[in-house]
């Protein structure tokens, strides 16, 4: 409980976006959006943006724990837990347009090694489990860490 109320983007209510985004990040979002055939393309290309830009890590994850603090959007590349690159994911699906809070599930597993928290997204009447900070253990797109997150 006393994780969920510290680490940013990891409390039991969910964070309301900011209003206005770095025009770096609202450019690579409409960039990113011209380029998609459908929802489903644009999430799938703003989960590759995202996951080639920040990676997870079980270990630095506790050992480098001050990577989950500060302002998401001003973040280097590298290591950011699962909470900082969900929102990210959360405010390219949002700021696109393309889909609305309420096609967005925000999952928190508590009973794991480490807790860990993945998306679900509603795409084409489906939810699609998105968990881009297990892309480092191989998690495929569409496919959520299943233990030891």
């Amino acid at each position: 409980i006393v994780a969920r109320i510290i680490i940013p983007h990891l409390g039991f209510i969910r964070e309301r976006l900011p209003a206005t985004i770095p025009s770096e990040l609202q450019s690579k979002i409409e960039e990113l959006n011209s380029s998609s055939k459908d929802d489903k393309d644009f999430l799938q290309k703003s989960y590759a943006y995202i996951t080639q830009k920040y990676t997870g890590s079980r270990l630095k994850t506790v050992t480098q724990f001050w990577r989950a603090f500060g302002d998401v959007y001003e973040k280097n590349p590298g290591l950011l837990p699962c909470t900082g690159q969900n929102f990210l994911l959360r405010t390219f699906l949002i700021k696109s347009g393309r889909f609305q809070e309420n096609d967005i599930r925000v999952k928190t597993v508590p009973l794991n090694f480490f807790i860990h928290q993945y998306l679900l997204v509603k795409v084409d009447g489906g939810w699609v489990p998105v968990d881009p900070w297990a892309a480092f253990l191989k998690v495929p797109f569409g496919r959520k860490l299943a233990f030891f997150g």
